[in-house]
């Protein structure tokens, strides 16, 4: 007999992201993988549009998470296979990045030390409404950059949907 495992595994996600670990937005990919009993990794890669004035440019992100989980099933011996939590709760820790054109001379001079490629800290608590055949996934994130960047936000929110 196998034990109910304590929280509901995903295959993968997509969603959208509001600042966070993109400068502004963006629409992202997270695969899961790593899984232990109360924890996982996952790892995100997005694409996004940062608009300046009158000018639209893009952006390309990517994320490394550690997910641990706050709330765990309620299991007893004589009852192995309990039913899902319907809201499940993690911490996620991480390291992300962005990628975006700088060269943009109208708006970020040549003088200007603007990185090109913006790394960031990343700490957040992200939820998962289990229902029978989506997890639909709540983000919030403190994101705040480790170099000195005029584009980068300190946190942010993301909306998404997975599937087993």
């Amino acid at each position: 007999m196998s034990a109910q495992p304590y929280y509901t595994p995903l295959r993968a996600a997509v969603g959208v992201e509001a600042f966070g670990t993109a400068p502004q937005r963006q629409v992202c990919t997270e695969v899961m993988f790593g899984y232990k009993s109360r924890s996982f990794l996952a790892l995100q890669a997005g694409l996004g549009l940062y608009n300046i004035s009158d000018y639209t440019t893009y952006s390309i992100s990517a994320a490394l998470t550690y997910n641990f989980l706050l709330n765990r099933y309620r299991k007893k011996e004589c009852q192995p296979h309990p039913g899902h939590n319907v809201l499940e709760s993690y911490f996620e820790v991480g390291t992300s990045a962005f990628l975006f054109d700088k060269y943009v001379n109208v708006y970020f001079p040549p003088t200007d030390q603007q990185e090109q490629i913006c790394p960031l800290a990343l700490a957040g608590l992200r939820f998962h409404i289990v229902s029978t055949k989506w997890i639909y996934i709540l983000k919030i994130r403190y994101t705040p950059s480790l170099v000195d960047s005029k584009v980068a936000s300190v946190g942010g929110v993301a909306v998404g949907f997975g599937w087993r």
